[in-house]
């Protein structure tokens, strides 16, 4: 399974998120999940299982990606990442 973190750049705060993202699931012993960064314009080549991104950014994603995608207003709060990410996960792994 694959997770990419989506910012404006790709290097700011979807890094952030990342590093979040990979605490939690080390916490889950989920060390076969791969976590990526990206850039809004490069989303379309960066093919994921789940997209995480800021509210700002939702709304330019391409249609055929927001049912993958989870919408987050903090990269930072860990509980709020992992209330949002591991329901996700259990959905896919069925």
């Amino acid at each position: 399974m694959k997770i990419v973190a989506v910012c404006g750049l790709g290097v700011g705060s979807s890094v952030i998120a990342k590093m979040n993202i990979e605490s939690i699931l080390s916490e889950e012993n989920k060390e076969d999940i791969s976590v990526d960064t990206i850039d809004l314009g490069s989303i379309l080549s960066a093919p994921a299982d789940i997209y995480i991104t800021t509210r700002e950014l939702a709304d330019e994603f391409p249609d055929e990606l927001k049912a993958k995608t989870i919408v987050l207003t903090n990269f930072v709060d860990k509980l709020d990442i992992k209330a949002h990410l591991d329901p996700k996960i259990k959905e896919l792994e069925k």
